[in-house]
């Protein structure tokens, strides 16, 4: 990841082409988080201390507009959302498929010390 993408709009939607049973988990998923809460998140992906990828430490910030709270490592630029108790109230099909993506960085990376 380039730190030309700390000058990206974390906000900005994109749209990707995923297979229909990928669509049709990411929906699960997406009505058990607003059941559920992201309480039930452990909190290591919810709002870890080291990045997944090169477990360098994460530093908080918060969008101009204000509407999200994010978590970003200064050395190579992986970006999260941060998940908070207050951010059950919006969860939407982007916010569980993000927590999918965390989950799989945290366990393909577990026990890694990669720095490039």
């Amino acid at each position: 990841m380039s730190t030309n993408l700390a000058l990206k709009d974390v906000e900005a939607y994109k749209t990707i082409k995923v297979p229909l049973w990928v669509y049709e988990n990411a929906k699960e998923a997406e009505l058990a988080l607003i059941k559920k809460g992201v309480t039930q998140i452990p909190g290591d992906v919810r709002e870890p201390q080291t990045c997944p990828i090169c477990k360098s430490g994460l530093e908080p910030f918060v969008t101009e507009k204000r509407a999200h709270e994010y978590l970003r490592c200064p050395h190579c630029g992986y970006t999260q959302q941060r998940f908070t108790d207050r951010s059950g109230e919006g969860i939407v099909l982007g916010t569980a498929i993000g927590m999918g993506l965390v989950y799989f960085l945290n366990g393909l990376f577990k026990g890694s010390t990669r720095h490039d």
